[in-house]
Parts: C-alpha cells; structure tokens; sequence
C-alpha cells in the first residue's frame, strides 16, 4: 500500500505509552484507505509491506479492524498458512477450561475459532474430518461447551465437539516423566492451538504453553498442578511427545491482571497471533503486555521447546513495538526462576 499521510506522534497514553510514533495513511490500488500505527518514519510516497516469516520460530502479530476471518487469514498467511487437504484430520483445541461467556475473556473467543474455521474449509479442508476438543476443568463440559457458545459454533460449522475427559487416554514416558495423553491428539494429521492469552497467578502468562496441559488426563493435570517445577518439566516433555501443532493465540479480547480465572479482568487487545513456536509465541504477548521477565519461558526454552530470545524471534506483520501497552499483571504469580 502507499503511504499517503504521516503525522507523528509525541504524547503517550495507556494503549500507546511508547513515544514517538507514526501514523500512516495508506492506500490501495483500489483507491481503498486506511490508518496504521508503525514506529519506523515513513515519507509519503512510500511503499508500506508486509513481508512473510523466513523462520519457523516466527511470530505474525495482525490486529483485528473489522474482521476476525481477514486477521485470522493473515497471520495463518505470514507464517506459510496450513498444510491441510480434503482429507487432513484436523483437531482444534481452544481453552475451554471452566464455563463462561465469551467476553468474560476466560475462554477462546468463538468468533476467533470461526474464522479459523472458515479459513481451513476455503482451503478444502472437510467439515466431517474436524473436530473441536476440549478437557473442561471446573465444572462440566456441557454447561462450559455451552455458555461459552462452542456448542452453537460446532452446530453452526456441522464439526465435532469432543470432550476430551472422555476419550482413551495412551500412556507415553519422556525424559522420565510419564503422560497420559487423549489419543484423539494422535488420530489427527494436524493440531491447531488455540489459546486465550491471558496473565496467570502460577506460571505468569497463559497462552500456547499452558494452554496444550489439558490433553493429559485430569489425574496427571492434578499431579504437576501442584508443584510449578515440576509443570515446566511435564509441560516441556509433552511438547515433545505429542505431533507439532501451529498456534494462534487468540488476544481479541485477552485478560489481564489476576488470571486466569475470574478474578482476571478484560483487556480488550484486538489482536491474533500466531506462531509454530509455543515459546516464541508466548514469549512475544509477554513483550506486547509488557508483563516483565520470567523464567518460565526461558526454562522451556533450555528445555528445548521452542525459542524465548526475544533477539531471534523473528516478528511478521505489526511491529511489535506498535503493538506494546501495560497490561496489568496478576500479582504474587510464583514463577520460575
């Protein structure tokens, strides 16, 4: 798009607190205009671009303006998209972890989910060979399928709706420590996480790491709940265990505060990100909420799960710069140092 306007930007405020910055405005070859917050100075008459990710520890940072198919289409894009066909088997796995309505921000936004959905069936993948699975762990999965409007998303879609409690689970050791996973997590050619990013008391941040702990059985999950040391190391060697999946980190709504329950509030973020990397995701919703340094990533990261150095994830789409805004985080998390 070209750049057709330029106004600088000198005084902070609580969604944009870092100074100076720009405003285009661009334009189409249609004639079609629109506004974009970058930090880099541009003259008018310049070309504004968006290159795609060269690495598989990439992250694409797209906000939401107007469409959640369109931003959830473009961060898929910058990142090389889905491999996917007719008949790819397809699990997507939102947090669905307690009932709730989806703007208390506790849960996966089922209009993220949707557009996902709308993404893999304009590719060709098919309605009968994806699922949506979930292992509820407050309450009951009908009334958590229910209040946080899945139930009227699988319906709407005609795709599974899979409580993952009740699947078969299949013992698997690592490093020495042992998993009893959902074999639905095998049975399926592709896996898409789909975590809400969210602060969390324990681990700091909930996103794509936290986020994949509930394929375990829930006499595993209540096992390393206990001890946060002992959840990097299960968390780490499930990563490794179990078939790659992509991430997209659904930040529409976001929570901040004291997560990732109800005590957490809200935080409005109109972003979607994803990523292959669960550490590099999550490492950059750290960056963007400018939540502070924690050892949780890095320990994953010496674990060998993905990459928590800010210098060598490679940042796709918005600058993360543009991005950054103080989000409050949950106090007294124990992280790991």
């Amino acid at each position: 798009m070209k750049v057709i306007g330029v106004t600088q930007v000198n005084i902070p405020s609580p969604n944009h607190p870092i100074i100076p910055y720009y405003v285009l405005i661009l334009e189409d070859e249609h004639g079609n205009r629109m506004p974009k917050k970058v930090m880099k100075e541009y003259r008018i008459g310049e070309i504004y671009k968006r290159e795609k990710a060269k690495t598989d520890n990439s992250v694409a940072i797209v906000k939401i303006k107007y469409d959640f198919y369109e931003a959830v289409k473009e961060a898929a894009e910058l990142i090389g998209g889905f491999n996917i066909g007719k008949d790819s088997r397809i699990l997507i796995k939102p947090n669905i972890f307690a009932a709730a309505y989806p703007y208390q921000a506790l849960t996966t936004n089922p209009r993220t989910v949707g557009a996902i959905l709308d993404y893999l069936i304009e590719r060709g993948a098919s309605k009968e060979n994806i699922a949506i699975a979930e292992h509820v762990q407050f309450g009951g999965a009908e009334e958590a399928f229910s209040k946080s409007e899945f139930v009227k998303l699988a319906n709407e879609y005609s795709v599974k709706l899979i409580d993952l409690s009740k699947t078969d689970f299949i013992e698997k050791e690592k490093e020495g420590i042992k998993l009893e996973i959902s074999k639905e997590i095998f049975d399926r050619d592709i896996m898409l996480n789909v975590p809400v990013m969210k602060t969390h008391l324990t681990l700091g941040l909930s996103g794509a790491l936290e986020n994949i702990t509930r394929v375990i059985s829930r006499k595993n999950y209540m096992e390393i709940e206990k001890d946060a040391a002992k959840a990097v190391k299960a968390i780490a060697a499930l990563y490794k265990i179990m078939p790659k999946c992509i991430h997209i980190g659904d930040a529409s709504i976001g929570m901040q505060g004291n997560g990732p329950g109800q005590h957490g509030e809200p935080a409005f973020l109109n972003m979607i990100l994803a990523s292959k990397d669960p550490v590099a995701l999550d490492r950059v919703f750290q960056e963007m909420g400018l939540l502070g340094k924690t050892g949780y990533l890095e320990a994953m990261s010496k674990l060998g799960v993905g990459c928590a150095d800010l210098g060598s994830i490679e940042v796709v789409g918005e600058e993360l710069e543009a991005c950054k805004r103080e989000l409050k985080p949950a106090i007294g998390s124990r992280l790991i140092e």
